[in-house]
């Protein structure tokens, strides 16, 4: 039986650069220069496709990921013409989940037709807050209204599956804040929710703010009351909790994601992209205009390569899965990999159920409460080599 796999296409386009994000983008202004650029890096994104299709046949692909940067920066014909050939060339399924990120200020009823018609059947919108002056100091090109005048639009086209993105731990962002945004969201009545603390990273304005001590960070005990109020908030609406920060109604889960918490294959395509198939990890460079030059000349412009032994495999299997609320399956892990979860981590386990971090029931480890909110001590004792701990 082929082995279920997904895709990821890195669309590194965006509006504006955001005060906060790391993840590789670039910014054109001037119109032309970027339809010339996107039509150049579409075309390689093609030719990368193509180059992992004839030895890749040993998998079932059921899911695309358009990520980015923001995908609907780019006008929607050509984002759909990339979801056409990719949906031909690794035969996905009818009905394969096909995602789509997308800005509140890049998407109209007919641009969302348009990638609605080639299969794309979930939208995932960067909400990430409902204040005005909170997606201001982020660096948002959208206001609050915009948010939901996109909703407006996505109903208008036919999608029923979205997701809202969230950030929670903002400078400046009272609990009411937190609370006014929650309960925005439900009313929106999305089917799957994200809510991701805020991460100050090397490199951003950020960065150079809190280096600083100008960043007005709620402290942690705030942002843990924050992650708090997020699962009594949703899970009140309905919403399963069912990874540490994603949130759905039943049946909704992200299947893309859930293969990279089950470790599972993934193609990933264009700049600045990761991928696991077989035994090897990839991260192409971040670089636009080389990975532009080197697909022109049919060539990979891989960053970084990395096989991947069976200890390995096994200690990503089980911290991508104690992110799920469900825990890791012995019996899966079993068969897996021909050996018990005990036998691999028995003083792991044992030491963090001790803790009141871990517990084991019906055939499943998973994190406790306590344990979701101190899950980098939890991962770190299942990295069994010491120069890989986090």
């Amino acid at each position: 039986m082929k082995e279920t796999a997904g895709i990821y296409v890195h669309i590194p386009f965006c509006l504006r650069k955001c005060e906060y994000c790391d993840f590789h983008s670039i910014v054109v202004n001037d119109r032309s220069e970027f339809l010339a650029v996107v039509d150049s890096y579409l075309c390689a994104v093609q030719r990368e496709a193509q180059y992992y299709a004839s030895w890749m046949e040993e998998y079932r692909f059921e899911t695309l990921f358009l990520g980015g940067g923001t995908p609907t920066a780019v006008p929607a014909e050509k984002l759909a013409e990339v979801v056409v050939y990719l949906r031909e060339l690794f035969q996905l399924p009818v009905g394969a989940e096909i995602t789509c990120e997308a800005n509140p200020k890049t998407i109209t009823a007919e641009s969302l037709n348009e990638l609605r018609d080639v299969g794309v059947n979930r939208i995932s919108l960067g909400a990430q807050a409902f204040q005005d002056s909170l997606l201001d100091v982020l660096g948002r090109t959208h206001s609050a209204a915009d948010v939901s005048t996109s909703v407006q639009a996505l109903h208008a086209a036919g999608f029923t599956d979205f997701n809202l993105d969230l950030m929670f731990g903002l400078p400046g962002q009272t609990m009411a804040d937190w609370q006014a945004t929650l309960e925005r969201a439900v009313d929106l009545a999305p089917t799957h929710l994200s809510c991701y603390s805020l991460i100050v990273e090397e490199g951003t304005p950020f960065y150079d703010l809190f280096s600083r001590d100008l960043l007005d960070l709620p402290g942690e005990d705030t942002e843990a009351d924050m992650y708090a109020l997020a699962r009594d908030v949703l899970q009140r609406a309905g919403y399963r909790h069912y990874e540490v920060s994603n949130f759905a109604l039943p049946g909704n889960e992200c299947a893309h994601n859930l293969l990279y918490w089950k470790n599972q294959p993934y193609l990933g395509l264009g700049s600045s992209a990761s991928g696991r198939v077989g035994t090897m990890r990839y991260t192409n460079a971040a670089d636009v205009p080389g990975y532009i030059a080197a697909w022109q000349h049919n060539q990979p412009n891989i960053a970084h390569v990395e096989a991947l032994d069976k200890d390995k495999e096994m200690d990503e299997t089980l911290i991508c899965g104690l992110r799920l609320l469900d825990g890791v399956s012995e019996a899966e892990f079993r068969e897996r990999f021909g050996c018990s979860l005990w036998e691999v981590y028995p003083d792991q386990i044992k030491n963090l159920e001790e803790r009141g971090l871990v517990q084991y029931r019906a055939g499943r480890l998973s994190v406790t409460t306590q344990g979701l909110f101190l899950g980098n001590v939890v991962y770190r004792e299942f990295l069994r080599s010491s120069e890989r701990r986090i």
